[in-house]
């Protein structure tokens, strides 16, 4: 993480291999970042990007999600929800710079910021019921991006859109060519970072106020949810086939 003169903080997710899988250790580890910096004066926007060149983030930690027992898959999606909590509660805007694949957690992590920029290569799932458990936390705010009825397909169907789709949807704000993505962005950056510091904070209030009040609740309610999924083997069974199978493919 670095502040720059501008007061524009860069968060690069890092630290869960090539594909940017996110573990229970890196959410919490990223939150703790995200909420240092929204303690910070000097800091006037965050981006928050992706370490490497083929994702966003990878979705979480598949071999850790396999041996979750209720209690435990609580505790899991519970970090995983701190950190997307951490970007949304940020007292400053957000952008997302979005590279590659952006999945599960991925894509609520971007959901849970203010602004999305995405390459014209980008794409955009929500897996989760592939491989045995519900789709929950950020995935809330998904209807308020794209509308009720998309969210619903994408969710329920673990389905991959790409950028232009997601761009028309709302789901991204912005599409490029991957050799912009990195001027695009710092130049939207710098462009609200010269704004008025305490219109700007005051300005994410307000949008964070006007925000429909069962949000906080469906995206707390979820985490009980997705407990309950590991009540049957179900979760272990599909993510182990899942693993199992892509052993064999890597030889």
């Amino acid at each position: 993480m670095e502040v720059d003169a501008l007061g524009i903080a860069t968060v690069t997710i890092d630290g869960g291999g090539p594909l940017n899988i996110v573990s229970s250790g890196l959410a919490q580890a990223l939150a703790a970042t995200l909420r240092g910096l929204a303690s910070r004066a000097d800091v006037r926007l965050v981006v928050i990007r992706g370490s490497g060149q083929k994702t966003f983030v990878g979705g979480a930690d598949i071999r850790e999600l396999a041996a979750l027992d209720p209690a435990a898959a609580r505790e899991f999606i519970g970090a995983l929800h701190s950190m997307c909590e951490a970007a949304r509660d940020l007292p400053v805007p957000s952008i997302c710079a979005l590279r590659g694949w952006c999945i599960g957690v991925g894509l609520e992590l971007a959901a849970s910021c203010d602004i999305r920029i995405a390459e014209d290569t980008a794409r955009f799932v929500m897996p989760e019921v592939r491989i045995g458990i519900p789709s929950v936390i950020q995935g809330a705010l998904l209807s308020r991006l794209i509308g009720e009825g998309r969210a619903r397909w994408m969710m329920l169907t673990g389905e991959a859109i790409d950028a232009v789709k997601a761009e028309s949807w709302g789901l991204v704000t912005e599409v490029v060519a991957p050799d912009q993505l990195e001027s695009v962005v710092r130049r939207s950056a710098a462009s609200l970072a010269e704004l008025s510091p305490s219109a700007m904070r005051a300005q994410k209030q307000v949008l964070r106020t006007t925000e429909a009040p069962h949000l906080d609740a469906a995206m707390k309610h979820s985490i009980e949810i997705f407990g309950a999924a590991y009540e049957s083997d179900e979760p272990g069974k599909l993510m182990n086939d899942f693993l199992t199978k892509k052993r064999g493919s890597s030889h």
